[in-house]
């Protein structure tokens, strides 16, 4: 009976600590309110996310490297004022104690975070080894929601998943 109860919770424990973060799919995005943004170093995560299904034909983003695995979402506006309609999109994996994440993609939605909903205006992808990647965006509509997916990529079969710092300026 003690070998079954401790096989018990050792499963059940490791089911815990092997859980996807929040903002696994879009439908659980983080909310990052109106830019300008920046959060602390390695404040968020991709381990153990999964991949999103957003689309029928536009599932993956067009520039990001061998699909997306590891998915986080994120949503932000702009001031309604229109007092800023330009940023730059900042992604800081394995960079300086920013975070753990290694060759991370980011990709900027539109529309509404629904099946079929979305729409991708731009994405970019870090060259092999380089663990930040910054996008920048121009004209953007003040007062509307942006949606952000942030995966990380991997030429070999092993993930680069991590923790990362993201800034919207």
């Amino acid at each position: 009976m003690k070998v079954f109860l401790s096989t018990l919770f050792s499963v059940c424990s490791l089911f815990l600590f092997a859980q996807a973060p929040v903002n696994d799919d879009c439908a659980g995005l983080i909310d990052l309110g109106e830019v300008p943004y920046c959060s602390d170093p390695a404040q968020y995560t991709n381990v153990d996310a999964t991949a999103s299904n957003i689309s029928l034909n536009d599932n993956i983003p067009a520039c990001f490297v061998n699909g997306v695995d590891r998915d986080v979402w994120f949503q932000f506006t702009l001031p309604a004022d229109g007092s800023i309609v330009d940023i730059e999109i900042s992604v800081y994996g394995n960079v300086d104690g920013n975070g753990t994440m290694q060759m991370p993609q980011v990709a900027i939605y539109r529309g509404d975070c629904i099946y079929e909903g979305l729409a991708e205006l731009d994405c970019a992808s870090a060259p092999l080894n380089v663990n930040e990647i910054h996008l920048e965006q121009f004209g953007l509509t003040p007062g509307i929601p942006y949606y952000l997916r942030i995966n990380d990529y991997s030429a070999t079969a092993s993930p680069n998943a991590g923790t990362f710092k993201l800034c919207i300026e």
